[in-house]
């Protein structure tokens, strides 16, 4: 069993916890390989599966992993996908160097590249081809998976037509449709990363064993390297049927401790499902479900949005007190028409009526005013 840790390294105002481990299993070679050493400088971690049962499977995993940090710093989703083209083009090349030997030979591969994004965000560029996994677990206990294997099963999930957890022991779990060494082109997500998070690389190994929700468990024990040791020690309980690797990180605001979680240090039967699942493909899979990590951010231009809707809304209100006075207005001059129209016509009647006095009709007072309410008389 090969274990590694960095202890806590601080970038980006925060300080991250890295650790690695993988063992050999009941195979008579380790073809995994994971690389921590370069997080402090570069940001990145990586989990590599030499395909088990081809010739040089550890040689390829270990030519990818060097092929990919030459590639750091890696800072955006392109230049993650070109890193593992970089790497399937290393180990297709060394295959070529020895062919009797080296003859198809690949590995799956996922890396996490700590980076921040346009807007100053800080999260992880991964990527992945094959069935190497990405998984992150939120302080309200949701474990999310991040990448998407390249297998016929995990398909099948896709699909509806199996449980995630029923991957492992379906047909086609093993087959890899996409390998590095073999043209393989990465699937690329951005995974925010926040104080209180835990992130987690994994080959298959480690998920035939164990099921997504105890792994979010064991990814909250003690620190990272406690929670790598307690990851093999349950994967040796179930006794595993290959090798398997596991890399966590652990994000803790600056001057925190790891909190100290136990109970997966303990010998225990293999719980029910407790832990929240959200199972999500990167964007550019064929699954994108809604996100259940809020990534809303600030604005810098929240505050004008906001004077502008003001602003908006107190033109609408003196938009709306003009009509309200120009409709009033146009009421009272048809009703000063109205009543002038009536006036008229009184005076009007009253000139046209036969009057039996000795006056004359032209010499007569007109009435002083007409009530408007009375009707004209006709003419």
């Amino acid at each position: 069993m090969t274990a590694n840790s960095t202890g806590l390294v601080k970038m980006h105002g925060l300080l991250f916890d890295v650790a690695g481990i993988s063992a050999q299993g009941p195979r008579s070679e380790n073809q995994d390989a994971f690389s921590v050493d370069a997080f402090a400088g570069t940001g990145l971690v990586a989990v590599a599966d030499g395909m088990g049962g081809e010739r040089a499977g550890r040689m390829a995993a270990d030519t990818a992993l060097r092929a990919v940090a030459e590639q750091a710093p890696i800072q955006s989703l392109d230049a993650a996908r070109y890193a593992v083209r970089a790497a399937d083009e290393a180990v297709a090349r060394a295959a070529l160097e020895a062919p009797d030997d080296r003859h198809g030979m690949g590995c799956a591969l996922a890396i996490a590249s700590l980076t921040r994004d346009r807007s100053h965000g800080l999260g992880w560029v991964c990527a992945n081809a094959g069935d190497v996994r990405v998984l992150s677990r939120s302080p309200d206990g949701t474990v999310r998976l991040e990448t998407r294997d390249h297998t016929p099963a995990y398909a099948r999930w896709e699909a509806g037509e199996i449980a995630l957890d029923e991957i492992p022991d379906s047909p086609g779990a093993n087959k890899l449709q996409r390998a590095v060494g073999r043209g393989a082109e990465a699937d690329a997500a951005w995974v925010p990363v926040r104080p209180g998070w835990t992130y987690l690389l994994v080959s298959d190994g480690i998920t035939k064993a164990m099921r997504l929700d105890e792994l979010g468990q064991a990814m909250i024990v003690g620190d990272a390297a406690t929670a790598c040791e307690a990851i093999a020690r349950k994967v040796e309980e179930r006794g595993p049927d290959d090798n398997y690797t596991a890399v966590a990180v652990r994000v803790l605001p600056d001057g925190a401790a790891p909190a100290i979680d136990d109970s997966l240090t303990q010998e225990s039967p293999r719980p029910a499902a407790a832990v929240p699942l959200a199972a999500r493909a990167p964007a550019s899979g064929p699954l994108n479900p809604p996100d259940s990590v809020t990534r809303s951010r600030t604005s810098p231009l929240a505050p004008i949005a906001l004077v502008l809707a003001v602003l908006a809304l107190a033109l609408a209100g003196y938009s709306l007190m003009t009509a309200m006075t120009a409709r009033d207005s146009a009421r009272t001059g048809t009703a000063g028409v109205a009543d002038l129209r009536t006036r008229v016509a009184t005076m009007e009647a009253s000139v046209a009526r036969p009057d039996s006095g000795s006056a004359p009709a032209a010499a007569q007072t007109p009435p002083a005013q007409a009530p408007a309410t009375n009707p004209a008389a006709p003419r």
